[in-house]
């Protein structure tokens, strides 16, 4: 089977799984890994860069991981937040947001920044600390797959050539348990892997990013989920 055919298949089969996920674990979870972000990760970037960071991160919609702890953590310590919105030709812009009144419903309904917020702009891509993507389903070596439409793929593109890399950005995502797979998810060339994951357990590191997150005054751990 070609990538792209069973991507779709899993893409799929993943959206049931999550539909299933009874609301109450889906917020003790997103809850739960919220902490272990800021205690296992968030802390040590700060203390490495010396203050505050820059996170991007999605407002999470439906039955989604829940990301407005994460969010409102963030802002509580200070850090400056990005968030998404839908633009032309499938693309992202990113807006500088201060908490719930900057955003309003969107493209699909999705909560999106409000019309006078600060667009942050791909020349200042390369002071991002931390990016926070959505995901269908992730694997334990950073794969993971989206909803198809490409944005985040064009997004972590664009800040490779605007940054001259991804070593000084930490790639991760909110997952749910049930929402890790043992195996290998089907990649293309333009996807892009991650450095880590946040779970209620504990924080997942890639093996492939030790290096990079070492440098960044994180210390990955390995052990199994």
């Amino acid at each position: 089977m070609e990538p792209a055919d069973a991507k779709k298949e899993l893409r799929q089969r993943m959206l049931a799984v999550r539909a299933e996920i009874p609301e109450a674990s889906r917020t003790e979870q997103s809850l739960a890994a919220s902490r272990m972000a800021e205690l296992e990760v968030l802390s040590p970037l700060r203390a490495q860069r010396g203050g505050k960071l820059n996170v991007f991160c999605y407002v999470s919609f439906r039955d989604e991981p829940n990301t407005l702890a994460f969010m409102d953590n963030c802002q509580a310590q200070g850090d400056r937040l990005l968030v998404p919105k839908i633009g032309a030709q499938r693309s992202l812009t990113l807006h500088e947001v201060t908490g719930m009144a900057d955003l309003v419903p969107g493209t699909w309904g999705i909560l999106e920044p409000a019309s006078h917020t600060v667009i942050w702009p791909p020349e200042r891509y390369p002071e991002i600390d931390v990016i926070v993507v959505p995901g269908l389903a992730f694997d334990l070596k950073g794969g993971r797959i989206g909803f198809g439409g490409g944005y985040y793929d064009r997004l972590i593109d664009e800040l490779a050539r605007c940054s001259g890399g991804l070593n000084q950005v930490v790639l991760g995502a909110l997952a749910l348990e049930e929402l890790i797979l043992p195996e290998a998810i089907p990649m293309e060339s333009h996807d892009f892997r991650l450095d880590l994951l946040f779970t209620a357990k504990g924080t997942i590191y890639m093996k492939e990013s030790s290096d990079k997150l070492g440098k960044l005054g994180i210390r990955a751990r390995h052990d199994a989920f």
